[in-house]
């Protein structure tokens, strides 16, 4: 996408599909697959060599996440769009392009006599992400209170998503030279970044957010890889839980329809039945002109007969429907309904009817995660099967679909997770003997994470020199959830 809306029930879940479908983004190496095994069984399988390592010492020697008092006053944001001024068309195809490219390649295939000079082009560039990611502040500065938040455009967003690849290759590079403490200082610049990213208050930048620190945690995991790679069990725990957390954006989403359309919050004020009709059409012209720009998506279905700009609210076939809500649902006496107009009968059911479903969606993320699931797929089926009414259409087109946006979200939590687990199997190597445990529970220097997507320990199981560590979300695909690395060790 050129041109990037906030809108996730619309244009996030065309944004998922680029940035969220693939396993293990650009930066991930070529899998190895089971015989036997089509090649889409798993999200991510994952065959690794590993070698025994203690923890650092001091403990945390290495960190992922930069430390509070190592941030200095100030906004980062401006510093990376800054970047957008001081380079030419050329010079971002250029950025989009090469990065990717090389990254798709193994470390021992990189032409490292090309990226080296590539990368020096761009020192400047690399010093300014350093100085933005230890900025106390990220601060997007979207002007919210101007009215049609639907329409803000993130050109920023796309423009700074350009930076992670980037980032990886620089990291990519160091760990080929044995640099590690680099590659890592590297890293910690990219999760600071995804996080800041994450500041924004619309849903889609928390997924590029998402989509950013995936990328930079497959490559920790080429770092792990290494022979000689320092543990970074802490450096992992360093990390902020959730690292991308979208409770201001999904609080912001709440509150999309009072923010699109604020004379609707202005309800209780007594209206005439003309000024009604006025509002009523007025709702109905700025639905109208939204939906347009999303023609073809599945989620907008087109204006119902008889509910578009110019018909009257008496004619409108909603009216039965709504009135039966008002007083069933939302409990308004019946005297009162009966001396509503039909168009506030019809503009009261629209927002009544919006803020239940919409609840119903929103509630899930204030659970953990494993809890939430049903939740989500229940609302979800209300939404879709909602009455053939104005009001439930506007729900379906304007509602964020919220299970696969948890899903990106608990997606990175489950890989960060898998690899503390990983270093946590190093460093019981490296104090038994360079053997792996035949249970997780044996692992006693440093404590094993659960996985995120279930709440309890990750699966594990080991057969001779190999041990399989999976997450599997139940009841979802494994072809779009599931995890499984195999690790050797290293003799």
């Amino acid at each position: 996408m050129t041109r990037l809306r906030h809108r996730s029930a619309l244009a996030g879940l065309i944004l998922m599909a680029g940035l969220l479908s693939a396993p293990g983004g650009q930066a991930q190496p070529p899998q190895k697959k089971e015989e036997n095994k089509p090649a889409d069984t798993w999200l991510l399988d994952r065959a690794l060599t590993v070698s025994p390592a203690p923890a650092p010492i001091p403990a945390l020697k290495y960190r992922l996440y930069p430390r509070t008092m190592d941030r200095k006053d100030g906004n980062a944001v401006p510093i990376y769009l800054r970047f957008a001024h001081e380079r030419s068309d050329a010079t971002k195809k250029l950025l989009r392009e090469k990065p990717d490219e090389w990254n798709k390649l193994t470390l021992e295939k990189l032409p490292l006599t090309e990226v080296q000079p590539f990368l020096d082009n761009y020192k400047y560039y690399f010093h300014q992400l350093d100085l933005g990611a230890r900025r106390k502040t990220a601060d997007w500065n979207y002007t919210l209170d101007a009215g049609n938040p639907i329409g803000i455009l993130l050109p920023d967003a796309q423009e700074i998503r350009m930076y992670a690849p980037l980032l990886v290759l620089k990291a990519r590079v160091e760990m080929a030279a044995g640099r590690f403490p680099d590659a890592i200082r590297t890293l910690e610049t990219g999760f600071s970044l995804s996080q800041q990213i994450s500041e924004g208050p619309f849903l889609i930048t928390g997924l590029i957010a998402i989509a950013c620190a995936t990328k930079f945690a497959d490559c920790l995991l080429e770092v792990i890889e290494r022979p000689n790679a320092p543990n970074l069990y802490w450096a992992l725990a360093v990390l902020p839980r959730p690292l991308v957390d979208q409770r201001k954006s999904n609080e912001f989403e709440q509150q999309i329809l009072e923010l699109q359309f604020p004379y609707l919050a202005d309800l209780d004020r007594i209206h005439s039945p003309e000024e009604w009709d006025i509002t009523l059409r007025r709702f109905r012209r700025d639905v109208e002109q939204i939906f347009q720009v999303f023609q073809g998506s599945p989620n907008v279905k087109p204006v119902k007969p008889g509910s578009a700009v110019t018909d009257p609210a008496a004619k409108s076939s909603d009216l039965p429907a709504a009135k039966k809500y008002l007083a069933e649902v939302v409990g308004m006496a019946a005297g009162r309904i009966d001396t509503m107009s039909p168009a506030e009968v019809l503009i009261r059911y629209q927002m009544s009817y919006h803020h239940e479903i919409r609840d119903e969606l929103f509630k899930g993320y204030y659970i953990p995660f494993p809890q939430s699931q049903p939740l989500f797929v229940e609302a979800e089926r209300r939404l879709k099967s909602g009455p053939d009414t104005e009001a439930a259409r506007l729900a379906e087109g304007l509602l964020p679909i919220l299970r696969a946006v948890r899903l990106a979200q608990i997606r990175i939590e489950r890989k960060l997770a898998s690899l503390r687990a990983i270093e946590a199997l190093r460093m019981h190597a490296a104090a038994n003997g360079g053997e792996l445990p035949d249970r997780l529970d044996e692992v006693k220097v440093a404590p094993v994470p659960n996985d995120p997507g279930t709440g309890q320990p990750f699966e594990y199981h080991r057969d001779g020199p190999t041990a399989t560590l999976t997450s599997r979300i139940p009841g979802e695909p494994l072809n779009q959830t599931g995890l499984r690395y195999r690790i050797t060790l290293r003799k």
